[in-house]
């Protein structure tokens, strides 16, 4: 009788031991303690040919999302269209962008991009949230896109920041 008790004893005290960390850990991870990403560095990720130089997330009145690329392509291209996303539940949407397309871009000049309005996607004042851009583009002087017999290139970039 007494053996059993001991045993009952002994791993009752365990078992409360582990449920109070197991309480402790959760309310550390509940506070954001355990929340790494706040750590990791704010980065805008572009293919060679397109080298990203600047970017910003702007919260409050204007909502913005500002980048800044470098034609590194070799050759002067035409940028046809952009669009803006991310792979929330809810996705990011940017009501208004910079309307004018981009022709005759040179190689090694910087152009700005801007998206305004956005929201949705996870896009809070003060909060790491991402953005996913696709930019469609054609080089006049290999497939002579002016003319309307484009070969369309998408390349597609990811920009990682806080939004200030």
């Amino acid at each position: 009788m007494r053996k059993s008790q001991a045993s009952l004893e002994f791993l009752t005290t365990y078992a409360w031991a582990f449920l109070g960390i197991m309480v402790t850990i959760g309310a550390l991870y509940y506070f954001g303690i355990f929340n790494f990403s706040k750590f990791s560095p704010q980065e805008c990720i572009f293919p060679s040919q397109f080298e990203c130089v600047a970017f910003s997330f702007v919260g409050g009145v204007t909502d913005q999302i500002r980048f800044r690329l470098v034609n590194n392509a070799g050759e002067t291209v035409n940028v046809k269209g952009y669009t803006i996303g991310n792979g929330m539940p809810t996705p990011l949407s940017c009501s208004n962008r910079n309307p004018s397309t981009f022709n005759g871009w040179l190689s090694g000049e910087e152009r700005d991009f801007t998206f305004t309005g956005c929201s949705d996607g996870g896009f809070i004042d003060n909060e790491r949230t991402e953005a996913e851009i696709s930019i469609t583009y054609c080089a006049p002087a290999t497939t002579g896109c002016i003319a309307g017999s484009a070969v369309d290139h998408t390349l597609s970039g990811k920009i990682k920041a806080v939004v200030s």
